[in-house]
């Protein structure tokens, strides 16, 4: 028990969260090599790849490059179906699929939200968060909310809720300046929003933190902080 609400919940989401730190592909299977060159000469060499599946009919991989580029790539020739290259300042962050789309949030002091139709490579809609120093120290990730077409991201220092056309948030959160939030995951109607405090001199190692917040109104439920040393890379949550 913290602060009277059962960390079970919390627990499993972290569980799936850091799980999925070390869920993308970074080489070939045995089976795989010399039949697909994942070094392309176009976009450069992989730095995550995920899998995508639609309608059975639209299959592919996406793939994020250390020439900041991402890219639609074939699964049986590995041939680039399309690229998209990003600024040389606009560090790809996150990258999350589905329903023939993908989701990309990348910057730094100005950060840029986009979708992106898997078929074609073109813009869906996009959000762009004017430079602010509030917005600085956040590491950045992003996730599609179940049941709609909004998008829920961090950016610097804050927790957004994103939607299709609109030039605002739906709601804005304040966060911890002094955390890295790296991970978003959803649970129903709430979104826990994980990361790290940064060491102090009295807190030498990283802390970490979780924030629950209502996805319907943006309210923070409540705030976790785990013993120190316990990190989201660590192996164990509990």
């Amino acid at each position: 028990m913290l602060g009277g609400v059962s960390l079970s919940k919390v627990a499993l989401s972290l569980t799936l969260a850091i799980g999925s730190l070390n869920s993308f592909a970074h080489g070939l299977f045995p089976d795989e090599a010399g039949r697909i060159d994942w070094h392309r000469t176009q976009i450069g060499r992989p730095t995550k790849i995920v899998p995508y599946s639609f309608n059975k009919t639209d299959t592919g991989l996406f793939a994020i490059t250390d020439r900041n580029t991402l890219a639609s790539l074939s699964p049986a020739s590995g041939e680039i179906v399309w690229r998209q290259v990003f600024g040389s300042e606009e560090t790809i962050k996150a990258l999350r699929v589905r329903d023939g789309r993908a989701l990309t949030l990348s910057g730094a002091n100005e950060t840029q939200v986009r979708v992106w139709d898997s078929a074609s490579g073109g813009l869906v809609w996009g959000f762009s968060q004017p430079p602010d120093a509030n917005y600085r120290r956040g590491s950045g990730a992003a996730e599609f909310v179940q049941g709609s077409e909004d998008v829920v991201a961090v950016v610097g220092d804050s927790l957004v809720r994103l939607t299709p056309g609109a030039s605002v948030p739906v709601w804005e959160v304040p966060l911890n300046a002094t955390a890295s939030y790296k991970r978003i995951v959803l649970e129903e109607k709430t979104a826990f929003v994980v990361g790290d405090a940064r060491p102090t001199k009295k807190n030498p190692k990283p802390r970490m933190q979780v924030v629950e917040v209502d996805l319907q109104s943006g309210s923070v439920k409540q705030k976790y902080q785990f013993a120190s040393g316990q990190a989201v890379r660590s192996n164990r949550v509990v």
